[in-house]
């Protein structure tokens, strides 16, 4: 019994240690972002029309460090019938200048909705991560390629 004891509380004790080295970062960014690839439309036998593998690319500036990152997306676009985007759905790598990459899937509807974003993984101190927020579009170019954005939401490492 007292062995059962000792492994219980030795148990109890990582997993506490475990818990305790987790940290949850508030994260606020400013982005700028430009499509590299624009994504190939295709009609389904529905009459549903969609874009599929668009690529973008974002630097970013996170507001409280100043430090500067660069993110990568690919995404599907489900358009309505003025071929306005209704909702799309994609995965980002951001890169950071030490070699850790946070993964990240995102989901949006227009550009005057916020885009949700929730943390999967990652490389370096990513790996394991998890969190989420949101990001507003505050501006677009006129050339319909380029836009200014701001980030927020947690991200918790172990």
């Amino acid at each position: 019994m007292k062995t059962f004891i000792v492994h219980a509380l030795t148990i109890l004790l990582c997993g506490a240690a475990t818990t305790a080295v987790a940290a949850t970062e508030q994260m606020s960014a400013t982005g700028y972002n430009v499509l590299t690839k624009q994504g190939e439309k295709i009609t389904l036998p529905n009459g549903t029309v969609i874009m599929v593998g668009a690529v973008d690319h974002s630097n970013l500036v996170n507001d409280k460090t100043g430090e500067q990152t660069s993110e990568w997306c690919n995404f599907d676009s489900w358009l309505d019938d003025k071929g306005a985007t209704k909702v799309f759905i994609g995965h980002c790598s951001h890169f950071y200048d030490n070699g850790d990459v946070l993964f990240f899937a995102v989901t949006g509807t227009t550009n005057d909705q916020p885009v949700t974003w929730t943390v999967i993984g990652g490389t370096g101190k990513f790996v394991g991560a998890s969190g989420g927020g949101t990001t507003k579009y505050t501006s677009e170019r006129s050339d319909g390629y380029a836009a200014t954005y701001k980030a927020t939401g947690t991200i918790t490492t172990k």
